[in-house]
């Protein structure tokens, strides 16, 4: 007869999980743990006749955030070990089409960015290796505007992008690289997907199908130094930023198409870039917003 003792389980991925016992431990698998040990295993190797209960959209959120804050402070070889559990996460939000509150969701503080599926974007590669760089946007949906943010030499030196934001709907094309039928000048999702646009935006507590598409249109931009000496650019464009999944904690944006900027500026994205942000003091305590 089987023991009713206990055995901890803690979902890591597809298939596998953390599993640890206390002292006394059950006969199912006595003979796979040691007393109190901590160790990486198959759930296939534990219940192989029964099928892996999905986790709740909730879950794989708190998954994919705390390997998103584990990124943030990760060194690039560590980062190579994450991204593919990121990726994994990532991939079953989008699959969830799960809805979003904008008042909640999009707007707020600042979002940073911290990991991004495709080619690398130029916001990305701006930024000097030597320091910690914060990349980002912010949404106020008040007034329908948006600021984009990148640091090239921490809060020394960074460029912020602004403008206005304003609604398009439900993406119908279930493909979600592609623009959809009202796109004319997609510009980027991040520092070009958040360039609002004609029609504006509620601040509206209803909850929102996802993919979702905002439009943007740039109005102006500026860096700065030390954060007291500014200098402005001309730099305008209007683009689409699609939303794949949204929470209070973090969000998953995709560019339709590749960037198109009307003045001043470059290519900052190709089309498919998929990015992941995160509520700024969830990975950056220190971070005091000056936005």
């Amino acid at each position: 007869m089987l023991d009713s003792r206990l055995l901890l389980v803690a979902a890591l991925g597809p298939g596998l999980v953390y599993c640890f016992t206390l002292p006394i431990y059950n006969v199912v698998v006595r003979n796979s743990f040691s007393p109190t040990h901590f160790h990486l295993v198959s759930t296939r190797n534990i219940f192989p006749s029964t099928a892996a209960t999905p986790i709740s959209i909730k879950e794989t959120s708190a998954c994919l955030l705390r390997l998103l804050q584990q990124k943030a402070a990760a060194t690039a070889k560590e980062c190579d070990t994450l991204n593919n559990e990121i990726n994994q996460l990532v991939q079953s939000l989008i699959s969830s089409k799960s809805y979003f509150s904008p008042s909640t969701c999009i707007d707020g503080p600042l979002f940073a960015s911290i990991h991004f599926i495709g080619n690398t974007p130029l916001w990305e590669k701006i930024g000097s290796g030597a320091v910690r760089n914060v990349k980002g946007q912010k949404y106020n949906l008040d007034d329908q505007s948006f600021t984009n943010y990148a640091e090239i030499w921490g809060r020394s030196l960074f460029l912020k992008a602004f403008g206005q934001l304003g609604e398009k709907g439900p993406v119908q094309d279930a493909s979600l690289g592609s623009a959809s039928a009202t796109d004319d000048n997609p510009f980027s999702a991040i520092v070009a997907s958040l360039f609002g646009l004609n029609g504006g935006v509620s601040k509206q507590s209803n909850l929102l199908p996802t993919p979702y598409d905002y439009e943007a249109r740039v109005t102006g931009a500026s860096v700065s130094l030390w954060d007291k000496f500014a200098l402005n650019l001309r730099i305008e464009g209007t683009g689409t930023v699609r939303v794949l999944y949204a929470d209070e904690n973090l969000r998953v944006f995709v560019s339709p198409t590749d960037t198109n900027v009307t003045k001043g500026g470059g290519d900052w994205e190709s089309k498919g870039l998929i990015v992941v942000q995160v509520r700024v003091d969830l990975v950056y305590d220190d971070w005091i917003d000056t936005l």
